[in-house]
Protein backbone atom coordinates (compact mmCIF):
# COMPACT_ATOMS: atom_id res chain seq x y z
CA UNK A 1 0.00 0.00 0.00
CA UNK A 2 1.61 3.49 -0.88
CA UNK A 3 1.83 5.56 2.45
CA UNK A 4 -0.15 8.88 2.43
CA UNK A 5 3.02 11.40 2.60
CA UNK A 6 4.07 9.34 -1.30
CA UNK A 7 0.69 10.81 -2.40
CA UNK A 8 1.75 14.31 -2.51
CA UNK A 9 3.73 14.67 -5.47
CA UNK A 10 5.30 17.96 -7.01
CA UNK A 11 5.36 18.91 -10.77
CA UNK A 12 8.74 20.34 -12.35
CA UNK A 13 6.42 23.14 -13.10
CA UNK A 14 7.06 24.08 -9.62
CA UNK A 15 10.44 25.50 -10.32
CA UNK A 16 10.02 26.27 -13.95
CA UNK A 17 12.88 28.71 -14.51
CA UNK A 18 15.33 26.20 -12.72
CA UNK A 19 17.42 23.68 -14.37
CA UNK A 20 15.92 20.28 -14.40
CA UNK A 21 18.64 18.79 -12.13
CA UNK A 22 17.84 21.85 -9.64
CA UNK A 23 14.17 21.44 -9.87
CA UNK A 24 14.79 17.65 -8.97
CA UNK A 25 16.97 18.35 -5.94
CA UNK A 26 14.51 20.72 -4.42
CA UNK A 27 11.41 18.70 -4.89
CA UNK A 28 13.85 15.59 -3.21
CA UNK A 29 14.07 17.95 -0.43
CA UNK A 30 10.61 18.36 0.35
CA UNK A 31 10.22 14.55 0.76
CA UNK A 32 8.05 14.54 -2.22
CA UNK A 33 8.91 11.34 -4.03
CA UNK A 34 6.58 11.30 -7.09
CA UNK A 35 7.17 14.21 -9.47
CA UNK A 36 5.35 15.36 -12.82
CA UNK A 37 7.58 16.03 -15.83
CA UNK A 38 7.11 19.26 -17.37
CA UNK A 39 7.11 19.11 -21.31
CA UNK A 40 5.14 22.27 -22.26
CA UNK A 41 6.79 25.03 -24.10
CA UNK A 42 5.27 27.94 -23.31
CA UNK A 43 6.27 27.05 -19.48
CA UNK A 44 9.00 25.14 -19.05
CA UNK A 45 12.06 23.95 -21.09
CA UNK A 46 12.68 20.73 -18.70
CA UNK A 47 11.30 18.52 -21.58
CA UNK A 48 11.52 19.98 -25.14
CA UNK A 49 9.14 19.36 -27.62
CA UNK A 50 9.50 18.18 -29.83
CA UNK A 51 11.35 15.57 -28.08
CA UNK A 52 14.68 14.25 -29.17
CA UNK A 53 16.51 14.01 -25.76
CA UNK A 54 18.03 10.61 -24.32
CA UNK A 55 15.68 8.78 -22.24
CA UNK A 56 18.14 7.01 -20.19
CA UNK A 57 19.47 10.50 -19.25
CA UNK A 58 15.84 11.69 -17.72
CA UNK A 59 15.60 7.97 -16.14
CA UNK A 60 18.67 8.53 -14.61
CA UNK A 61 18.69 11.88 -13.19
CA UNK A 62 15.51 11.37 -11.58
CA UNK A 63 16.37 8.04 -9.98
CA UNK A 64 19.37 9.37 -8.76
CA UNK A 65 17.27 12.20 -6.80
CA UNK A 66 15.58 9.56 -5.58
CA UNK A 67 12.17 10.22 -6.81
CA UNK A 68 9.67 8.37 -9.83
CA UNK A 69 8.00 9.89 -12.13
CA UNK A 70 4.04 9.60 -12.07
CA UNK A 71 3.60 11.81 -15.66
CA UNK A 72 4.77 13.53 -18.23
CA UNK A 73 2.75 16.46 -18.75
CA UNK A 74 3.51 17.88 -22.51
CA UNK A 75 1.40 20.11 -25.07
CA UNK A 76 1.88 18.85 -28.40
CA UNK A 77 0.10 20.72 -29.94
CA UNK A 78 -3.49 22.58 -30.85
CA UNK A 79 -5.60 19.57 -30.89
CA UNK A 80 -8.86 21.23 -32.35
CA UNK A 81 -6.26 22.70 -35.67
CA UNK A 82 -8.24 20.98 -38.87
CA UNK A 83 -5.16 21.58 -40.48
CA UNK A 84 -3.25 19.21 -37.79
CA UNK A 85 -2.31 15.74 -39.73
CA UNK A 86 -2.04 12.66 -37.66
CA UNK A 87 1.28 12.01 -39.36
CA UNK A 88 2.38 15.38 -38.13
CA UNK A 89 0.49 14.40 -34.67
CA UNK A 90 2.27 11.35 -34.47
CA UNK A 91 5.58 12.68 -35.05
CA UNK A 92 5.34 14.70 -32.04
CA UNK A 93 3.46 12.58 -29.85
CA UNK A 94 5.56 9.33 -30.23
CA UNK A 95 8.67 10.41 -28.68
CA UNK A 96 6.80 11.89 -25.73
CA UNK A 97 5.13 8.60 -24.98
CA UNK A 98 8.45 7.16 -25.35
CA UNK A 99 9.92 8.85 -22.72
CA UNK A 100 6.58 8.11 -20.99
CA UNK A 101 7.05 4.34 -21.39
CA UNK A 102 10.64 4.26 -20.37
CA UNK A 103 9.32 6.39 -17.21
CA UNK A 104 6.91 3.83 -16.44
CA UNK A 105 5.00 6.93 -16.42
CA UNK A 106 1.22 8.04 -17.53
CA UNK A 107 0.94 11.04 -20.52
CA UNK A 108 -0.79 14.25 -19.84
CA UNK A 109 -2.24 16.20 -22.27
CA UNK A 110 -4.26 19.19 -22.68
CA UNK A 111 -7.53 19.60 -24.81
CA UNK A 112 -7.51 21.98 -27.31
CA UNK A 113 -5.40 25.41 -28.46
CA UNK A 114 -4.37 28.25 -26.10
CA UNK A 115 -7.50 29.95 -27.47
CA UNK A 116 -11.49 30.09 -26.20
CA UNK A 117 -12.55 30.61 -29.54
CA UNK A 118 -13.29 27.82 -31.84
CA UNK A 119 -11.07 26.86 -35.09
CA UNK A 120 -14.13 25.82 -36.84
CA UNK A 121 -17.51 25.63 -34.50
CA UNK A 122 -17.91 24.15 -31.49
CA UNK A 123 -18.97 21.17 -31.98
CA UNK A 124 -16.75 20.46 -35.11
CA UNK A 125 -13.92 21.56 -32.86
CA UNK A 126 -14.67 18.80 -29.61
CA UNK A 127 -15.12 16.21 -32.42
CA UNK A 128 -11.42 17.05 -33.65
CA UNK A 129 -10.21 17.39 -30.12
CA UNK A 130 -12.15 13.67 -29.76
CA UNK A 131 -10.55 11.96 -32.88
CA UNK A 132 -6.93 13.47 -32.15
CA UNK A 133 -7.44 11.97 -28.36
CA UNK A 134 -8.25 9.30 -29.88
CA UNK A 135 -5.06 8.77 -31.68
CA UNK A 136 -2.75 9.56 -28.95
CA UNK A 137 -4.61 7.01 -27.19
CA UNK A 138 -4.38 4.30 -29.25
CA UNK A 139 -0.12 5.12 -29.67
CA UNK A 140 -0.31 5.36 -25.60
CA UNK A 141 -2.10 1.91 -25.74
CA UNK A 142 0.84 0.21 -28.15
CA UNK A 143 3.39 1.36 -25.71
CA UNK A 144 1.27 0.69 -22.06
CA UNK A 145 0.80 4.10 -21.82
CA UNK A 146 -2.01 5.55 -19.62
CA UNK A 147 -3.44 8.86 -21.49
CA UNK A 148 -4.33 11.39 -19.08
CA UNK A 149 -6.57 14.11 -20.37
CA UNK A 150 -6.79 18.00 -18.45
CA UNK A 151 -10.28 18.97 -20.13
CA UNK A 152 -11.03 21.88 -18.52
CA UNK A 153 -7.74 24.19 -19.02
CA UNK A 154 -9.05 27.88 -18.29
CA UNK A 155 -6.46 28.51 -21.09
CA UNK A 156 -7.50 26.38 -24.03
CA UNK A 157 -10.45 26.04 -26.11
CA UNK A 158 -12.22 23.47 -23.44
CA UNK A 159 -12.24 25.63 -20.73
CA UNK A 160 -15.84 25.31 -19.04
CA UNK A 161 -17.16 22.38 -17.04
CA UNK A 162 -19.88 21.86 -20.26
CA UNK A 163 -17.80 21.92 -22.85
CA UNK A 164 -15.76 19.12 -21.19
CA UNK A 165 -18.25 17.09 -20.11
CA UNK A 166 -19.34 17.44 -24.30
CA UNK A 167 -15.29 15.92 -24.65
CA UNK A 168 -16.12 13.28 -22.21
CA UNK A 169 -19.07 12.18 -23.85
CA UNK A 170 -17.36 11.50 -26.91
CA UNK A 171 -14.86 9.34 -25.79
CA UNK A 172 -15.17 6.12 -23.18
CA UNK A 173 -12.74 5.96 -19.26
CA UNK A 174 -10.91 2.54 -21.15
CA UNK A 175 -9.26 5.53 -23.90
CA UNK A 176 -8.49 8.21 -21.49
CA UNK A 177 -8.26 9.28 -17.30
CA UNK A 178 -9.38 12.65 -16.36
CA UNK A 179 -6.05 14.64 -15.22
CA UNK A 180 -8.33 17.48 -12.24
CA UNK A 181 -6.48 20.87 -12.22
CA UNK A 182 -8.59 22.78 -9.41
CA UNK A 183 -7.10 25.94 -10.07
CA UNK A 184 -8.20 25.80 -13.97
CA UNK A 185 -11.82 24.54 -12.41
CA UNK A 186 -11.66 27.88 -9.94
CA UNK A 187 -10.31 30.34 -12.66
CA UNK A 188 -13.29 29.23 -15.17
CA UNK A 189 -16.19 30.23 -12.01
CA UNK A 190 -17.04 26.59 -11.93
CA UNK A 191 -17.43 24.49 -8.69
CA UNK A 192 -15.14 22.10 -8.24
CA UNK A 193 -16.67 19.59 -5.84
CA UNK A 194 -19.89 19.21 -7.82
CA UNK A 195 -17.69 18.71 -10.75
CA UNK A 196 -15.57 15.80 -9.15
CA UNK A 197 -18.45 14.39 -7.31
CA UNK A 198 -19.88 13.84 -10.74
CA UNK A 199 -16.78 12.77 -12.56
CA UNK A 200 -16.06 10.16 -9.68
CA UNK A 201 -13.92 7.25 -10.84
CA UNK A 202 -12.86 9.12 -14.03
CA UNK A 203 -10.06 11.61 -12.05
CA UNK A 204 -6.86 9.53 -12.36
CA UNK A 205 -4.60 12.75 -11.07
CA UNK A 206 -4.87 15.57 -9.44
CA UNK A 207 -3.17 19.41 -9.98
CA UNK A 208 -3.17 21.55 -7.35
CA UNK A 209 -2.90 25.38 -7.19
CA UNK A 210 -4.62 28.12 -5.59
CA UNK A 211 -6.88 30.49 -7.78
CA UNK A 212 -9.77 32.88 -8.19
CA UNK A 213 -12.03 33.10 -11.05
CA UNK A 214 -9.65 34.60 -13.89
CA UNK A 215 -6.20 33.91 -12.04
CA UNK A 216 -5.34 30.30 -11.74
CA UNK A 217 -1.43 31.33 -10.36
CA UNK A 218 -2.10 31.88 -6.80
CA UNK A 219 -0.20 30.16 -3.62
CA UNK A 220 -1.91 27.90 -1.81
CA UNK A 221 -4.10 29.83 0.65
CA UNK A 222 -3.81 33.09 -1.31
CA UNK A 223 -6.97 32.01 -3.83
CA UNK A 224 -10.81 30.59 -3.40
CA UNK A 225 -9.73 26.92 -3.30
CA UNK A 226 -11.24 25.34 -0.58
CA UNK A 227 -8.35 22.52 0.14
CA UNK A 228 -10.11 20.38 3.19
CA UNK A 229 -13.18 20.29 1.17
CA UNK A 230 -11.72 18.90 -2.15
CA UNK A 231 -9.58 16.43 -0.76
CA UNK A 232 -12.17 15.33 1.51
CA UNK A 233 -14.44 15.05 -1.63
CA UNK A 234 -11.81 13.22 -3.57
CA UNK A 235 -11.12 10.63 -1.09
CA UNK A 236 -14.96 10.18 -0.26
CA UNK A 237 -15.61 9.41 -3.75
CA UNK A 238 -13.32 6.88 -4.54
CA UNK A 239 -9.89 8.20 -5.62
CA UNK A 240 -6.64 6.90 -4.44
CA UNK A 241 -3.97 8.63 -6.85
CA UNK A 242 -1.51 11.51 -6.32
CA UNK A 243 -2.28 14.64 -5.84
CA UNK A 244 0.08 16.57 -7.45
CA UNK A 245 1.22 20.34 -6.28
CA UNK A 246 1.84 22.38 -9.59
CA UNK A 247 2.81 25.44 -8.12
CA UNK A 248 3.26 27.99 -11.33
CA UNK A 249 2.76 30.46 -9.05
CA UNK A 250 2.97 34.68 -10.04
CA UNK A 251 2.32 35.39 -6.27
CA UNK A 252 5.88 33.86 -5.00
CA UNK A 253 9.37 36.04 -4.93
CA UNK A 254 11.71 33.73 -7.18
CA UNK A 255 13.90 33.67 -3.72
CA UNK A 256 10.98 32.21 -1.55
CA UNK A 257 9.80 29.88 -3.98
CA UNK A 258 11.34 27.11 -2.33
CA UNK A 259 10.09 27.74 0.89
CA UNK A 260 6.64 28.03 -0.50
CA UNK A 261 7.09 24.61 -2.29
CA UNK A 262 7.74 22.66 1.35
CA UNK A 263 5.14 24.49 3.10
CA UNK A 264 2.57 24.05 0.58
CA UNK A 265 3.39 20.13 0.39
CA UNK A 266 3.71 19.57 4.10
CA UNK A 267 0.58 21.55 4.14
CA UNK A 268 -1.70 18.92 1.88
CA UNK A 269 0.29 16.03 3.40
CA UNK A 270 -1.50 17.05 6.92
CA UNK A 271 -5.06 17.72 4.92
CA UNK A 272 -4.91 14.29 3.11
CA UNK A 273 -4.11 12.36 6.10
CA UNK A 274 -7.18 14.07 8.00
CA UNK A 275 -9.11 13.48 4.97
CA UNK A 276 -8.25 10.28 5.01
CA UNK A 277 -9.07 9.38 8.38
CA UNK A 278 -12.33 10.94 8.37
CA UNK A 279 -13.39 9.11 5.02
CA UNK A 280 -12.78 5.74 6.58
CA UNK A 281 -14.41 6.70 10.05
Amino acid sequence: MTALSDRVGISTISFRHRPLAEALRLISATGAREIDLGAIPAVTDHVPVPFDGDVAEYRSAITAAGLRTGAVNADPGDLNDPALSAEALTAVIAPLVELAGALDAALIVPAGRADHAPMVDHDADLDRIAENLGLISRLCADREVRLLVEVLHHRRYVHTVDAADALLARSTPEQYGVLFDVSHVVASAEDPLDWARRLGRRIERVHLRDATPGDLNLSLGAGDVDFPALLSTLEDEGFTGTYVLELETHDIAEAEREADVARSHAEISALLTGAVGSATR
